[in-house]
């Protein structure tokens, strides 16, 4: 017998849920969906739902929460998921190690000020985040490495 996969057996569920997932307040997540949608496609992309959040949310939360919600691993939410995920909102914030992977949009172990920024609330000022990217930069290099962005521990190299 084989089993079932680990995203499989999650969808299964998620789907056998969604009628009673929130569903107090799925009148407003369906609104807030249908609003972000905004190719009306029935599904929300990452810029769409990064659409959705406060100015005092950090690129690297949304993100993280949306691939927390992201159950079916399509790169969209649903609108099952995003009710089952109560928008978006479910689900704990990215430890230091997660923010800087989802960060580290080249891979390259290193963060530049423009993936330090994703790392900041979105609304920050520009000279604010440069500011607070100077403070960490303890060797001059223009780019924070993994101990300067504050994750301790051994270096594990991406796969």
């Amino acid at each position: 017998m084989n089993p079932i996969p680990p995203s499989a057996l999650a969808a299964l569920l998620l789907v056998a849920a969604a009628p009673f997932a929130h569903a107090a307040g799925s009148g407003a997540l369906d609104r807030a969906f249908n609003k972000a949608d905004l190719n009306e496609d029935g599904f929300l992309t990452r810029t769409e739902f990064l659409a959705l959040q406060t100015t005092r949310t950090r690129w690297t939360d949304a993100m993280h929460r949306f691939n927390l919600a992201d159950v079916s691993l399509d790169d969209l939410l649903s609108p099952v998921e995003f009710r089952a995920s109560n928008g978006g909102k479910d689900g704990r914030k990215p430890g230091t190690l997660d923010t800087f992977l989802l960060a580290d949009l080249d891979d390259n172990n290193s963060l530049d000020p423009d993936e330090f920024k994703l790392t900041e609330p979105q609304g920050k000022p520009w000279r604010k985040v440069l500011r607070d990217f100077g403070r960490k930069d303890r060797n001059d290099d223009n780019l924070l490495s993994r101990l300067e962005f504050g994750v301790l521990g051994p270096v594990i190299p991406p796969l």
